[in-house]
């Protein structure tokens, strides 16, 4: 698996780990029963602390994407991220896709509102 950490970015390393395992379970590069990379693996894959990868699987759980037991490691529970399976589903996996993107790269969430918004207003959109 492959993880991309900016260390000059505002957003924090636990947060860019989290947004990045939700792009790929949002993606589907990680399925739902697919267990989780131990957080070991992923601190030395990543080069950061132990704890630090535990609070971005933990910010996963929390959002009800993947299950976490100790001394069972994770698996993935939804590609369902951010609610991506509503109509029009294709759309939203798209768009679910492209906000994790984003949030891994650092941009705050009022930021992509109002790129979002421009994008609707220069395509017409209501």
């Amino acid at each position: 698996m492959r993880l991309e950490l900016d260390t000059e970015a505002p957003t924090p390393i636990f947060r860019q780990l989290a947004d990045q395992l939700r792009l790929k379970i949002v993606q589907g590069e990680l399925k739902p029963g697919d267990p989780l990379p131990s957080v070991r693996h992923v601190a030395e894959l990543v080069r950061v602390n132990l704890n630090t990868v535990a609070k971005a699987y933990r910010i996963l759980e929390e959002e009800g994407l993947v299950a976490l037991e100790q001394g069972r490691g994770g698996r993935v529970l939804a590609s369902s991220a951010l609610h991506c399976s509503t109509v029009p589903a294709q759309a939203e996996r798209e768009l679910c896709a492209w906000v994790a993107k984003m949030r891994a790269r650092g941009i705050a969430a009022p930021a992509l509102q109002t790129a979002f918004t421009r994008a609707l207003d220069l395509s017409g959109g209501e």
